[in-house]
C-alpha cells in the first residue's frame, strides 16, 4: 500500500499558510478604501490626464428628421434659416413656433419682423412684412415697414420697388410719399425727390401738421441741383405757416445763405399793393403768369401756385406727360406736374422763378378759375388780411 508523502509536491492536501490569507484580506480592504475615496472625492484623486482618458465622451444628439414645418416657414419668407442662437432666442423662438401653425397671424408677424430688425436682421424683417402683404392680405402697414427696413440698409432700389407697390395700394397718403422722397433724395435722384416732397405737402390738409424736416430736406434737394433760388421757397413756406415759431435764426441763416449764393435779391420778390375784398368767403384776383392774365383765387392754404392745364396752354408753358405729383384740392385728389413760372405779377407786386403746379384735370380748380395763388408766391411777401382789403409787400 502506498502512503501519501506530505513532502511530495504532487500529492496530498496543501499545507495551510496564514500569511497568504492575511495578504488577500489586506488587498480587498485597500481596494474598498480606494473605491470609497473615489466616490467621495472624485476628480481630486486622479490626475487630469487620467480623467481625460477614462471620461466617457458625450453622445452627440442629432435630429434625424429635419423640422419640415420650420423649413416651410423660411421658404414662405424666401429667407435663409436664421442662426440657431437667434432662432432659439426669446421672443423669436415663440414667434416662430406660433407662425409655423398660423403664418397669417398679423400681430405675431409684426412682432416677429420687428424682433428680427432689432437683432440687425433688417432684410429678413422686410421679407417677413412683404410676404404677409403678398400671401396673407394686402397691408400698407406691412409694405411701409418693409420699405423702411430696406431703406435703413441703403438698398434704395429695393426700397423704392416696395414703395411703388405701396403707393399703388394707398396712393393718397402723405406719409408714404415722404418716405419715397427721402429714399430718392439719398439715392441722389433729386428732381424725383422734389416731386415726392411736393406730393407730401400737397396731400396734407393742414400744413401746420407737417414737420419742418419735410421743407428742409426739400430745400436741400434744390441745393444739390445748384438751384439756390429754388431752395429758398420751401424754407419761406415753412416760415409763413407759423412765423412765431418757424421764423428762427436757423431759418433766416439758410435764407440769407441761399439768397447770396443764388444772387436772388433782385428777382426773388419786390413791390407793394393793396386790394379790396369783394367776396364773402373767397378772395379773387387778377394774376399774370409770364405776361398772361388769369382769374385766380388767393389761397393761403394752397402750398403752391397752381394753374389749370388750359391756362398752361394759354401761357405756352412747356409740359411733359409726367403728371406724378398728387395734390389735395376742393374737388378731391388730382394729379399734377411740377414746373416754375418765370414771372408772377399781381398789381404792383412781382416775383420771379416761382415754383408752380399744373393740374392734369381741367376741372380740378373749378369753373372759370385759372389758378390758385398759393404759398410758393405769397410766402415771399408780408401778407395781411382785413375785413375790406388785403395788403401784400416784399419783406
Amino acid at each position: 500500500m502506498l502512503k501519501a508523502d506530505m513532502e511530495d509536491r504532487n500529492g496530498g492536501p496543501p499545507r495551510y499558510n496564514a500569511w497568504r490569507e492575511y495578504a488577500a484580506i489586506t488587498t480587498v480592504i485597500c481596494i474598498l478604501i480606494v473605491a470609497v475615496a473615489a466616490f467621495f472625492w472624485g476628480g481630486d484623486l486622479f490626475p487630469s490626464d487620467l480623467q481625460q482618458l477614462t471620461a466617457a465622451k458625450p453622445v452627440e444628439v442629432r435630429d434625424s428628421q429635419p423640422n419640415l414645418e420650420l423649413a416651410r416657414l423660411y421658404a414662405r419668407y424666401e429667407m435663409k434659416p436664421l442662426p440657431a442662437e437667434i432662432a432659439r432666442k426669446s421672443p423669436i423662438a415663440g414667434q416662430i413656433a406660433r407662425l409655423q401653425s398660423e403664418p397669417c397671424d398679423w400681430n405675431v408677424t409684426y412682432d416677429f419682423a420687428t424682433a428680427l430688425k432689432r437683432e440687425s436682421y433688417s432684410r429678413e424683417s422686410a421679407r417677413v412684412f412683404q410676404s404677409y402683404s403678398n400671401k396673407c392680405r394686402p397691408s400698407d402697414v406691412a409694405l411701409y415697414n418693409a420699405a423702411d427696413a430696406l431703406y435703413g440698409l441703403s438698398d434704395f432700389d429695393g426700397a423704392l420697388k416696395i414703395v411703388d407697390d405701396l403707393l399703388v395700394m394707398s396712393p393718397d397718403l402723405a406719409q408714404f410719399y415722404y418716405l419715397k422722397a427721402q429714399i430718392l433724395s439719398d439715392a441722389k435722384r433729386y428732381k424725383e425727390a422734389i416731386n415726392a416732397f411736393e406730393s407730401t405737402i400737397g396731400l396734407t390738409d393742414n400744413l401746420e401738421n407737417i414737420s419742418g424736416e419735410v421743407f428742409r430736406q426739400m430745400s436741400l434737394s434744390y441745393v444739390a441741383l445748384g438751384d439756390y433760388c429754388g431752395a429758398i421757397t420751401p424754407i419761406q413756406m415753412w416760415v409763413s405757416i407759423n412765423p412765431a415759431e418757424n421764423d428762427t435764426a436757423r431759418s433766416q441763416t439758410m435764407l440769407k445763405d441761399y439768397t447770396s449764393k443764388g444772387k436772388c435779391e433782385q428777382q426773388y420778390a419786390k413791390g407793394k399793393d393793396r386790394f379790396p375784398i369783394t367776396g364773402k368767403n373767397v378772395i379773387r384776383a387778377t394774376v399774370s403768369i409770364n405776361g398772361v392774365a388769369g382769374n385766380f383765387i388767393v389761397d393761403t392754404g394752397a402750398s403752391f401756385v397752381s394753374i389749370s392745364r388750359d391756362f398752361a396752354t394759354r401761357i405756352k408753358l412747356p409740359l411733359s406727360e409726367d403728371f406724378t405729383v398728387r395734390m389735395q384740392t376742393a374737388n378731391g385728389v388730382s394729379l399734377a406736374q411740377h414746373t416754375s413760372a418765370s414771372k408772377v405779377n399781381i398789381g404792383n407786386v412781382e416775383a420771379n422763378d416761382v415754383a408752380m403746379i399744373v393740374m392734369a384735370d381741367k376741372k380740378a380748380l373749378g369753373d372759370e378759375i385759372d389758378g390758385l395763388l398759393g404759398r410758393s408766391f405769397l410766402s415771399r411777401f408780408n401778407v395781411t388780411f382785413g375785413p375790406k382789403a388785403w395788403e401784400i409787400q416784399s419783406k
